[in-house]
């Protein structure tokens, strides 16, 4: 290749940009036996390469290059498809791109940004206090929201004390010693028993005191959607989102799970923003100290993104950087003084976290106690999780909540 490319005129068509592909061609006047490098970027990081050598007839049957000019480059599937617009494409050793950046449309008032590059909430947005007060003048929101909310933004959490009444907990806790006992039909466990290898399998009683959870039970009880979908719960999901919540993953807890410090942003994957995410904890009994109980670094949702591969807040292509994930979450809490704290809730509190509240399962000490308790993550109901672009079992709407799942039908 030629040492100075400025001086070299490129022709070139972009046929196909989305979740799946970027394809197109390109080629160089007078030299078509010339193939280009092309890379990728993303927010100023090379994330990947392609070299436009393919041979297409067309572009041979009009005379471009030499017939062998087009690309294909996969996108990464860690891409959500809020950032596709994002992706740029330039030829290698050249400053300016063949694909700039999407253009930012004209504003009477510019969007002001959000604590995460990949946006978000209303409730990351640097004015959320403004939009608050606005909300709470107009009768949107109440006081218990508007305090709900704040000390959600503040602490990455919030705290539903008993918004779960004893009865309801008492059903659910029978249908989840029902479906131990006798497991309907696609019911399925995630285990790690008995040989610290992840497996999906049938419920089993031989199981249930390790490191072990139901999956998606509110796929076959109905107490376990009513605990979830209780008033106080949709209310702040509602005023969350600023839109009906959508429950897409559920996990039912028998005992203290013992999960390292994480953030879900980096494995619960909502498609069209990872940002577009929150989850609930609901305490199944009263929880005792030593149980492994629930932990979180208080404000940790509003350290600076962990990028995997320099773009991505989903670990998906990029498992090799797990450790060094988790390990940045400790030295987060160094740094920026984030207290380490343990929640041990009454039968019926819910604990609703932020997508990026580094959170886990403390050791458990007293390994004759259970601690049950049941997660769910939710996305606000226009937005998909990343697996229904493979699967769409029918879901189910009840008590302003909807229930999907990767697993089955919602019956």
């Amino acid at each position: 290749m030629p040492a100075d490319l400025s001086l070299l005129e490129f022709i070139g068509y972009l046929d196909r940009r989305d979740s799946q592909f970027i394809e197109g061609w390109v080629a160089v006047k007078n030299l078509p036996a010339l193939k280009i490098l092309l890379e990728v970027v993303l927010d100023g990081q090379v994330i990947g390469h392609c070299m436009a050598d393919r041979y297409r007839e067309d572009l041979a049957a009009a005379g471009i290059g030499d017939g062998s000019c087009s690309f294909s480059f996969r996108m990464p599937e860690s891409l959500p498809a809020a950032r596709l617009n994002d992706v740029q494409l330039r030829i290698s050793g050249l400053p300016s791109y063949l694909i700039p950046s999407a253009a930012a449309p004209e504003t009477d008032m510019p969007e002001r940004p959000t604590v995460s590059r990949f946006g978000g909430l209303w409730t990351d947005r640097t004015d959320f206090l403004d939009q608050l007060a606005r909300k709470h003048r107009d009768g949107a929101i109440s006081d218990v929201l508007a305090d709900q909310l704040t000390h959600f933004v503040r602490d990455g959490y919030v705290v539903l004390k008993q918004a779960v009444p004893a009865k309801m907990i008492d059903r659910l806790n029978e249908d989840i010693e029902r479906v131990w006992k006798h497991p309907p039909a696609g019911l399925l466990i995630e285990t790690f028993e008995p040989d610290s290898q992840i497996r999906l399998v049938t419920p089993d009683l031989a199981w249930r005191n390790g490191r072990t959870k139901l999956l998606d039970l509110y796929t076959v009880s109905q107490a376990a959607r009513r605990a979830i979908a209780v008033p106080a719960a949709v209310g702040f999901l509602n005023a969350l989102f600023e839109a009906p919540p959508k429950a897409f993953q559920g996990l039912t807890f028998w005992r203290g799970s013992q999960q390292d410090m994480h953030k879900d942003t980096a494995y619960v994957k909502v498609d069209k923003n990872p940002m577009h995410l929150a989850a609930s904890w609901l305490a199944l009994q009263d929880i005792q100290p030593g149980t492994g109980e629930l932990e979180y670094y208080v404000g940790s949702h509003r350290a600076p993104d962990f990028l995997f591969g320099g773009a991505a807040k989903w670990m998906l292509e990029h498992t090799g950087e797990h450790d060094k994930f988790l390990a940045s979450l400790h030295e987060d809490a160094r740094v920026y003084h984030h207290s380490r704290q343990r929640f041990c809730g009454q039968a019926g509190d819910i604990l609703f976290w932020h997508a990026d509240l580094a959170h886990g399962g403390s050791r458990i000490e007293v390994p004759d106690k259970t601690r049950q308790s049941m997660v769910t993550h939710y996305c606000p109901a226009a937005d998909m999780p990343f697996y229904a672009r493979n699967v769409n079992h029918p879901g189910l709407n009840e008590g302003g909540m909807a229930f999907i799942s990767e697993y089955g039908a919602v019956t």
